[in-house]
């Protein structure tokens, strides 16, 4: 299985955050196909060990993803948003 990491950045979830795990997508081939896998890898003392915490998506699945990602990021800043508007109207009341 061959892989090539595209993004790495440390994991803020759980029990893998603080320096624990991190966030990685890479593509692979994977008996003889190419995938995009999205993974946590467990970082410790220096060391890069893959864990069952992930997904793999075929090519398709990750251009059909793609734009459903794109409007759930949006929702979420809209909802942040709102949050932060509400939370400055009760500080200056």
């Amino acid at each position: 299985m061959s892989e090539v990491s595209v993004w790495r950045t440390a994991s803020m979830e759980g029990k893998w955050k603080d320096g624990k795990g991190d966030v990685r997508l890479a593509h692979i081939n994977y008996y003889g196909k190419t995938w995009i896998d999205l993974r946590i890898i467990k970082t410790k003392d220096g060391a890069n060990q893959h864990t069952r915490h992930g997904a793999r998506l075929t090519l398709q699945q990750a251009k059909e993803m793609l734009p459903r990602l794109i409007e759930a990021i949006e929702e979420c800043e809209a909802i942040e948003e709102q949050r932060e508007r509400k939370d400055g109207e009760k500080n200056a009341s």
